[in-house]
């Protein structure tokens, strides 16, 4: 359970951005924990935009306009500043939060402590909290995320908050994916390319590798059963149905049949026979492992080999970091160069929406 679960267990708006970086998860915090985002030239920047409606309403009524602070988190939780401090987890996670009308020009904050900060009600404002975060990766250095969350203490006030975050939410995101890149440069970032995985060592000699990566903001035993029931005639790929699942649409549910995967069973490729992907691998619910011709470790000739994994680390206990890798190895020769090159476009476009479809379908399983 997240620290900012505490405050803000039920939000109706919430956006999580994580990073991996190479560093252990104590340094991570550090840096972590005393950033100031006024560094970054894009905040100064972005803030100014943000600010501008109030400044603009300052300069009419010929009341000093407000500056850009420090944005280190003592600064912004400073007395008066509407930001409390509302938790913290030493090395863990760091939590702040408001309360206000936050779609006027000049927001009009309440004074509410962090006690009072979950059961606070009175009607007409937004609620809105943040938490930096730092979880470890085994073995591999930390994770870092930014989960931001939003409510309302009733209908029409979730309503303007809405309408005022179609505008400013835009400037949110940049701000958070810059400050997780500049934090990741510092910290090392983590390349997913580049790493080993497993699977990797059946094609040593492989030519071609993509991969690609996308993080779940669900457990990974809620995200296995939609893998393990993969393959025309069964749940589908998950990406365009009408070119890799004979245009049935892939399964929206988990189907209970379909759960049995076993190391050698055949995960079809086609809406009709029996070839496509064997599973050489299942580490459930961490790894899957599939090959590509029968399997692809057995000589023969084939003149295209591939495996397939799907890696599902998980972050913390909510999250997971669902990594896909397809690997090639086949005979040179200039055929198969440009076979190579035709297939690598339509796996790329393939990948993603599979990926971009699995992260939805298992978001929406999970518990409220």
């Amino acid at each position: 359970m997240s620290l900012i679960d505490q405050y803000l267990p039920a939000p109706a708006i919430r956006e999580v951005d994580r990073a991996a970086v190479t560093a252990d998860p104590a340094r991570a915090y550090s840096v972590v924990r005393r950033v100031d985002l006024q560094r970054l030239a894009w905040v100064r920047l972005l803030f100014a935009l943000r600010t501008l409606p109030g400044r603009l309403s300052s300069a009419l009524r010929r009341r000093p306009a407000a500056t850009a602070p420090s944005s280190r988190i003592e600064d912004i939780t400073r007395p008066g500043s509407g930001f409390v401090l509302l938790g913290e987890e030493p090395g863990r996670e760091v939590v702040v939060g408001a309360v206000g009308r936050f779609w006027e020009p000049d927001i009009p904050f309440a004074t509410v402590s962090p006690d009072a900060f979950a059961g606070f009600t009175a009607a007409g404002y937004g609620k809105l909290a943040w938490a930096l975060r730092v979880d470890p990766r085994p073995g591999l250095g930390a994770w870092i995320g930014i989960d931001l969350r939003v409510t309302a203490t009733d209908a029409d006030s979730l309503e303007r908050f809405r309408t005022y975050w179609r505008w400013i939410g835009p400037f949110s995101r940049v701000i958070r994916r810059r400050l997780l890149r500049t934090l990741a440069d510092e910290l090392g970032a983590v390349n997913d390319e580049a790493r080993s995985l497993p699977g990797d060592e059946i094609l040593p000699r492989a030519g071609f590798q993509r991969t690609h990566a996308v993080t779940v903001e669900s457990q990974p035993d809620r995200l296995w059963p939609w893998l393990v029931q993969m393959g025309c005639q069964r749940g589908g790929w998950y990406s365009w149905d009408v070119l890799d699942n004979g245009g049935t649409p892939s399964a929206r549910r988990i189907v209970p049949e379909l759960q049995h995967l076993r190391v050698g069973d055949i995960l079809p490729a086609r809406p009709n026979g029996q070839d496509g992907f064997v599973a050489l691998r299942l580490e459930a619910p961490r790894l899957l492992v599939l090959g590509s011709p029968l399997p692809p470790s057995v000589p023969g000739g084939h003149p295209w080999q591939t495996t397939w994994v799907f890696q599902l680390e998980p972050i913390g206990d909510q999250a997971t970091r669902l990594t896909v890798r397809a690997r090639a190895a086949y005979h040179p020769g200039w055929r198969m160069d440009l076979l190579r090159t035709a297939l690598g476009a339509a796996h790329e476009v393939m990948e993603r929406r599979q990926i971009h479809n699995l992260r939805r379908r298992a978001e929406s399983a999970r518990p409220a």
